[in-house]
């Protein structure tokens, strides 16, 4: 066998995250590397039993890629990381998505897992859902203010910096480039996908060791940036939109 879904893989993450490709914006790019993603785990479970969908980072790729599939389109934005002086991204792009997307592909992931209380598997169900939710809470700090605060979240969270108004972001960069040295290092370690050039060839840096922490920003307190779908703003004056 071939296995080409590990170069399938390699070359949609390849043509998403290139720095060679940030300038040409392809509207497929990341529905493809969602799908080949979650065709990738499948099958690294069913053809070597490598399970990679207990990573905190992957599930929450694949609540936003289940949203995407069956439910509403996801847009995204990339860009290089803007240098400022006294912060420090361990980085060097964004790939950012609209907050409102992702809250909404959460609250998609709780309905479409949650019976009524009336149902004999309405405890099962919940115990369930909470635990997803402790996990990508691994993978992203704020999650728990996303629940919080679902409903404001599914409705184009905004805030007005220094008097502009900026629709919030999430930034999916980390957690991509997280579960690829993941993918990598597990097929490295698995004879009949380690032989394969694609997996010779990924360079030194796709390794687990330097995958990217979920906090990943340095930076002093007069700096604190804010993702938007316009990038990370800087602003010296923060309000809430009325």
């Amino acid at each position: 066998m071939n296995h080409t879904f590990i170069d399938r893989y390699f070359e949609s993450h390849r043509a998403l995250l290139s720095l060679d490709t940030i300038g040409k914006h392809e509207v497929n790019s990341l529905f493809t590397y969602l799908n080949n993603l979650h065709s990738t785990a499948d099958k690294l479970k069913d053809l070597f039993d490598v399970n990679i969908k207990d990573f905190p980072d992957f599930k929450l790729l694949r609540i936003v890629r289940n949203y995407f599939h069956h439910v509403g389109d996801v847009n995204e934005v990339r860009m290089l990381v803007s240098i400022e002086k006294n912060v420090h991204f361990d980085r060097v792009q964004h790939l950012i998505i609209p907050l409102e997307t992702f809250a909404k592909s959460v609250k998609s992931f709780i309905d479409n897992a949650m019976v009524p209380e009336t149902n004999r598997l309405y405890k099962k169900k919940l115990k369930y859902i909470s635990k997803e939710m402790v996990s990508i809470s691994e993978a992203y700090s704020y999650n728990r203010d996303i629940l919080n605060n679902m409903e404001m979240c599914c409705n184009k969270p905004s805030l007005k910096l220094d008097g502009e108004v900026y629709e919030l972001g999430f930034d999916l960069f980390r957690l991509i480039h997280n579960v690829t040295n993941l993918i990598a290092e597990r097929c490295k370690e698995v004879k009949e996908l380690s032989s394969k050039p694609i997996i010779k060839d990924l360079g030194s840096e796709f390794v687990l060791s330097n995958n990217i922490d979920r906090m990943d920003l340095f930076c002093t307190p007069d700096k604190m940036p804010i993702t938007t779908t316009q990038g990370m703003i800087y602003a010296k004056k923060v309000e809430l939109v009325i």
